[in-house]
């Protein structure tokens, strides 16, 4: 039994990259860098919303060495966290460890259930990765703002029953992370197939753990049946 349910979970793990790689697909006629659209898509409370955003990693940046401001080139750019996010939305990068090369058009996945109406506005924090004078190593924390995200609906909560899966948020995650559409417990796997134990708490239907201790990686939550796929940093 053990070895079926590692075989299931291996299965969602190649079904979930390959899921992945079918809805992410570049834009290349963007050569500007940034982060695109300008304009993130509106959505409604209770009803599933999808945006992708496609970022242009930029090529270059400035950095103080020893009192003096330097331009250097970027050898990456990290994705470190989306800030202010709807609740019920997460993100998923499309890259390993949400790391973005220059010169590459890649996607971040804005998706979830709004649970609230109003209106977002978003931060995508990042930090750029460069050498000084080729080899002195830096890492240069920004914000990319100006973006927001406009949730409408007659109510500012949704019902048990309007939840279609479950959402598992922030996506990926560095240590605390929420899960709701549960109506039992929440069960946590590895990408092996083995059970994770984690104390988890609930509270008017949100759950929550601390997951800081866990290695990076992917994790599968399991609720009545239904998987969702999540990330740890």
């Amino acid at each position: 039994m053990k070895t079926i349910k590692h075989i299931v979970f291996l299965a969602l793990v190649s079904l979930a990259v390959t899921v992945q790689a079918q809805n992410c697909t570049p834009d290349t006629t963007i050569k500007v860098a940034g982060f695109y659209p300008n304009k993130l898509a509106d959505g409604n409370v209770g009803t599933a919303y999808n945006q992708t955003v496609m970022v242009l990693s930029f090529k270059d940046t400035s950095v103080v060495v020893g009192g003096s401001k330097q331009k250097v080139t970027i050898d990456s750019l990290k994705l470190t966290k989306v800030i202010g996010l709807p609740a019920g939305l997460g993100y998923v990068c499309f890259e390993p460890r949400c790391i973005y090369l220059p010169s590459k058009v890649r996607c971040i996945k804005l998706s979830g259930t709004p649970t609230k109406s109003g209106v977002y506005p978003l931060k995508f924090a990042i930090t750029a990765y460069a050498k000084v004078n080729g080899f002195l190593p830096v890492a240069q924390p920004d914000t990319i703002k100006n973006f927001s995200i406009t949730i409408t609906g007659g109510t500012a909560q949704i019902t048990e029953n309007s939840v279609a899966s479950i959402r598992v948020f922030p996506n990926p995650v560095t240590n605390q992370i929420f899960v709701s559409g549960c109506k039992v417990k929440p069960q946590i796997y590895n990408a092996l197939g083995a059970q994770i134990n984690l104390k988890m708490m609930e509270e008017n239907g949100l759950w929550s753990a601390d997951v800081s201790e866990l290695t990076s990686g992917i994790y599968f939550m399991t609720s009545s049946g239904i998987h969702t796929q999540w990330i740890k940093e």
